[in-house]
């Protein structure tokens, strides 16, 4: 089921870091929120449909953990967006949303690599060039990046269509509800409306757990209140066609990923950098890799905060070469597929394969 969600109000996604009131005045927020709040909110209104369930979660017989999140989009308009690969930059200092795909090279000059690998991603112009770290990518644009059929293109920005409002509060006694000193706090609260008045709305892939048509969805926190409805339009992204004697493909992480080994995901050796994954023998080349992200949460069950994870994320692009075995088996082990090592189905690490050029004798 593929649902499209529309926040009503302002909403609020807490970040890595811990707040406590007297202690910080300013709590920050996030966007988009990660995929294990996704995850949580359409459990809960699979919940809020089915109350007498309640009592069930969490425990053997819960439904909802068969929930799997396969994909996670954003709807501007009538088009749907991916994030922007890491590898695609723009010059530098400019402020046009063209952006190109870099290439793979072993020389060093203008290198977006921030991994130790021999080799690296640079400009083929060698011009100064930057990511762009919120940017979106429309799934056609996509579908060519993943071809290797188009070297440059146009962008959105999520900041475009993301709205800062705001709310200053104070803590009060939970005894006489009255106001208490020291406890003044700021929090971010996010509009997902564009300055021409078109929306942002996060359409969210999922399978295992069926919700009806349209409803109500508690999103964030305060748990401000979204709509939702059944997306109807087509979402999914054709791998590419590799021939049999290709040897190099990338993979795409369209959500945050959790490796146990930190940026590397665990069936990759540090040291080699060389990896066995189901029987197929790859060696990583390069990687762009974005500033890793604290993913936490709390267990409302248990009623302690989960453990804090630090994830890859969305984005980053990791270059491999086929050491041992068919390039045509990639497509059904990572196209579309969640690799991370941890929470793979809340929706963590769903990667995509890509082509990339033979212009690089490896």
């Amino acid at each position: 089921m593929i649902i499209q969600i529309n926040p009503l109000d302002t909403i609020f996604f807490r970040d890595g870091k811990p707040f406590t009131m007297a202690e910080d005045t300013w709590s920050d927020t996030i966007f988009p929120p990660y995929p294990s709040v996704i995850y949580g909110a359409i459990r809960s209104a699979y919940f809020s449909e089915h109350i007498d369930e309640l009592e069930k979660a969490g425990n053997d017989n819960d439904l909802t953990k068969s929930l799997k999140i396969k994909g996670i989009y954003y709807g501007i308009g009538i088009d749907v967006y991916f994030p922007l690969p890491l590898d695609c930059v723009k010059e530098k200092n400019n402020n046009d949303k063209q952006i190109k795909v870099t290439a793979l090279t072993m020389g060093k000059n203008n290198s977006q690599n921030n991994c130790l690998t021999e080799y690296l991603l640079s400009d083929k112009n060698e011009r100064k060039v930057e990511n762009v770290p919120d940017g979106l990518i429309r799934k056609s644009m996509f579908q060519k990046y993943l071809d290797d059929a188009s070297e440059s293109f146009q962008i959105q920005k999520i900041n475009d269509y993301v709205i800062s409002e705001p709310k200053v509060g104070i803590g009060r006694s939970a005894a006489t509800h009255s106001i208490e000193e020291s406890k003044l706090y700021r929090v971010g609260m996010k509009r997902l409306e564009g300055k021409s008045g078109v929306r942002l709305s996060i359409v969210v892939d999922f399978e295992g757990l069926d919700l009806p048509e349209n409803g109500l969805i508690k999103l964030g926190g305060e748990g401000k209140a979204a709509n939702y409805k059944k997306y109807k339009n087509n979402i999914s992204v054709d791998a590419p066609k590799f021939e049999q004697n290709e040897k190099r493909f990338k993979m795409i992480l369209t959500t945050p990923a959790i490796f146990t080994n930190g940026w590397l995901p665990s069936w990759i050796d540090k040291k080699t950098l060389e990896g066995d994954y189901n029987g197929l023998k790859l060696k990583l080349l390069t990687a762009a890799i974005g500033k890793p992200i604290n993913i936490g949460g709390f267990d409302m069950k248990a009623k302690r905060p989960k453990a804090m994870f630090k994830a890859v994320p969305a984005g980053s692009v990791y270059y491999f070469k086929i050491a041992e075995g068919d390039i045509r088996k990639i497509i059904s082990l990572f196209h579309q597929k969640a690799i991370s090592d941890v929470y793979p189905e809340q929706g963590f690490g769903i990667a995509y394969v890509g082509k990339t050029k033979e212009d690089v004798k490896i």
